[in-house]
């Protein structure tokens, strides 16, 4: 009786072994699918911190910006040129600029 019950459990080691390698190709199949999934996750992680941190960087500047644009819109006012030429002893006439032409035709050769 236990030889018979030796064989059974050999028989089916032996169907459990030849299951196992006739579906080999599948598990390795499903294994380089598992593989493929875990290295697209990480790597989508990977763009997604990286975007974050270029959005950072891109506020960040974008504020510099407006700092800059702000500064030099009010430092190109009339009231702020007239301050900043007062120490080279420049006054505002309140005249507007004159043009001045010069005739090309005319030009004197000395020879």
């Amino acid at each position: 009786m236990s030889e018979i019950l030796n064989k059974k459990t050999t028989l089916y080691r032996f169907k459990g072994i030849e299951w196992i390698f006739m579906n080999l190709p599948f598990v390795c199949y499903l294994a380089l699918l598992g593989i493929v999934y875990i290295y697209n996750v990480h790597n989508t992680e990977k763009n997604l911190r990286r975007i974050e941190t270029l959005e950072k960087v891109v506020k960040n500047t974008e504020s510099q910006y407006m700092n800059l644009k702000q500064e030099v819109m009010y430092g190109s006012t009339q009231s702020q040129m007239q301050d900043k030429v007062a120490s080279m002893d420049l006054k505002y006439t309140g005249q507007l600029p004159k043009k001045i032409k010069v005739d090309k035709r005319k030009k004197s050769t000395k020879k």
